[in-house]
């Protein structure tokens, strides 16, 4: 009976060509029913019904042809080269709606096709070729925004291609008829700056778009969902208080990246803008940033904040700085070479009561200044040749504080190099075998949080011949989240911070474009020299393409300040031959090779003084 139901599932789900074709299997359907099968076609990425980017016009897809001796691949009728044990990975073109791949794969005797099913949303071009037409969902503003006089605001708007496009804002000053420009990379995309006199008086207008010498000489005409409000720049000013201690701010109201990663927003902040759902928090006067509106609540208008006192004092293992203050403030904190600078915002007085402990081993002096207009900057200066290892910051008391940690003392061992050396080896992801996967998938099904648990193992091991102590975040099946991973670093007292990963690329950025492999991120000056001599020792010891030591803003691990801390992208799952270096001991080994190198030479330079 068995056999009877194999081979009926067979036969449905792998029909000929010229039948209905079965939907491409991947994970989990892959572990269960396909591997039975021994499904001929499987597709890892995109998902099944999945939704790419609104506007996609290109995507890639990977996965595996198993079908005995395959020779060929179609998808779409383009021919696909198939490479290590059957992976193939294309970039393909999509269109807006329901889309589908047709897959072919042949041997010389057999032929079999399986399908996968995506999604582009939003209007399909020709819904706006046919005629003149505006995509409602891409049209500016979505959300209701509130600004001030001799702010700029960028309209844009989806409509038919290469017809004439205005805009108009009517109860601003000159904001009726407003010519739009057609984005050359993106037909049909239209895009005007305008910017709010500075003597509007305060008013709520609608946004109209109007295109005209569309098709057959048709015309169309919109109205934006939602408003813009010039509110008056003395009026206007709101009080919030900041829900998360610490939290990062935007340089532009976007949902993702333009982050200041310097900037860190505390206490009650001064608000005067809002767009795309964030607030615009002023700092001074020519200084502001966005954060967004769930992560603020309303407050009271704070009273004058004022700076009473600044001490240092050296310890063991670091030099405290303390910044005696009313309250919690945003700041910036900046890392040089050679200094450390710390920029307040919203002070108005300062007292000059300063108290300097003149035997660190790191810190040489202390400068005061106001760069601006309710700011007080304080920097750090660094002894020559003093390292520093790393820092931590934050506010007890309303008393701002900033350790400068020292660098360790290493015992010399020519045969135990890493002796005394405590390494925090970092498996990213986690565990999870349904989509949307905690990281990246390889062509044949291997998921990152394997690959980077199997290089983590084999790394000890190395570490700790060379006499480290080897931390592991990841261990079996086990789950951290990213600060989960940052305290325990902290509680084990790590010296060093290695975040193991496989990379990825976003869905419409196209991977055949140029060589893919490794790449080192660091985020601050004291991680740089390890950075490089990781680098230098990928270079050396794993043979894919060098896609760079990145200097990075926006990832969490390279941004921990306490100690060097690097993000290793080992190499690119979606490519077959990389992902089996991945899976594989021997092709870890390369990996393995050049993490202990570096992280050797690095310790080399410390003790060394350099």
């Amino acid at each position: 009976m068995k056999n009877t139901f194999f081979l009926l599932f067979t036969f449905l789900c792998f029909l000929p060509a010229w039948g209905k074709p079965p939907v491409a299997p991947y994970l989990p359907a892959q572990q269960t029913l396909a591997q039975k099968t021994n499904a001929p076609i499987t597709v890892q990425f995109p998902q099944e019904n999945m939704d790419l980017p609104q506007g996609a016009q290109n995507t890639f897809i990977f996965g595996q042809v198993t079908l005995p001796n395959a020779h060929t691949l179609t998808i779409n009728q383009q021919t696909i080269p198939l490479g290590l044990n059957g992976t193939f990975l294309a970039f393909l073109p999509v269109q807006t709606g329901p889309f589908e791949f047709v897959l072919t794969a042949s041997n010389e005797t057999e032929t079999v096709t399986a399908v996968r099913h995506v999604r582009v949303p939003g209007k399909d071009i020709s819904e706006l070729t046919a005629k003149a037409a505006f995509d409602h969902k891409q049209i500016f503003p979505q959300q209701d925004a509130e600004l001030l006089p001799g702010d700029t605001i960028n309209l844009f708007a989806r409509a038919t291609p290469h017809a004439t496009v205005e805009v108009s804002l009517p109860s601003f000053v000159n904001g009726k008829n407003i010519p739009m420009v057609e984005d050359a990379t993106q037909p049909g995309m239209y895009r005007a700056e305008f910017t709010i006199d500075a003597n509007q008086k305060g008013k709520t207008s609608k946004v109209v778009y109007k295109l005209t010498n569309g098709p057959h000489k048709t015309k169309d005409k919109v109205t934006a969902p939602a408003k813009v409000t010039v509110r008056k720049k003395d009026a206007f000013t709101q009080y919030k208080q900041v829900l998360q201690d610490g939290i990062k701010l935007r340089r532009r109201p976007t949902a993702q990246g333009n982050l200041f990663p310097q900037y860190r927003a505390y206490g009650v902040v001064a608000t005067d803008g809002k767009l795309n759902n964030q607030y615009r928090i002023r700092l001074t006067p020519t200084q502001s940033a966005w954060l967004e509106a769930e992560k603020l609540e309303p407050a009271a208008k704070p009273e004058p904040n004022r700076i009473t006192g600044l001490s240092t004092t050296a310890l063991d293992t670091k030099t405290r700085v303390d910044l005696e203050t009313a309250r919690p403030v945003p700041f910036a904190i900046e890392e040089f070479k050679d200094r450390l600078e710390i920029t307040l915002f919203n002070i108005n007085s300062v007292e000059d009561s300063f108290s300097m402990d003149n035997t660190s081993p790191l810190l040489e002096r202390v400068a005061v200044s106001q760069p601006e207009a309710g700011t007080f900057r304080l920097t750090l200066y660094f002894k020559p040749k003093a390292r520093l290892w790393g820092y931590t910051y934050g506010f007890e008391n309303g008393q701002l504080y900033v350790d400068l940690n020292h660098t360790p003392i290493f015992p010399l061992s020519p045969k135990k190099p890493l002796q005394g050396v405590r390494v925090l080896v970092d498996a990213g992801h986690n565990p999870k075998r349904t989509a949307p996967y905690d990281g990246a998938v390889g062509a044949s099904g291997y998921l990152e949080y394997e690959g980077t648990l199997a290089l983590a193992y084999d790394l000890k091991k190395a570490l700790e011949k060379q006499g480290a102590t080897v931390i592991l975040t990841r261990q079996g099946k086990n789950k951290f989240t990213l600060v989960e991973r940052y305290k325990h670093a902290i509680n084990e007292n790590a010296h060093l911070f290695i975040s193991l990963h496989y990379n990825a690329l976003p869905e419409t950025s196209n991977p055949l474009e140029k060589p893919r492999g490794f790449s080192i991120y660091y985020s601050y000056p004291h991680s740089f020299d390890l950075a490089q001599s990781m680098h230098k020792a990928y270079l050396k010891n794993v043979p894919l393409a060098d896609n760079g030591m990145l200097f990075n803003e926006v990832l969490f691990i390279p941004r921990i300040s306490d100690f060097p801390s690097i993000l290793v992208e080992n190499a690119f799952l979606m490519f077959g031959e990389q992902e089996e270096m991945a899976r594989t001991p021997q092709g870890r080994a390369h990996f393995v090779k050049a993490l202990q190198d570096g992280i050797v030479e690095f310790i080399k330079q410390v003790n060394q003084g350099k």
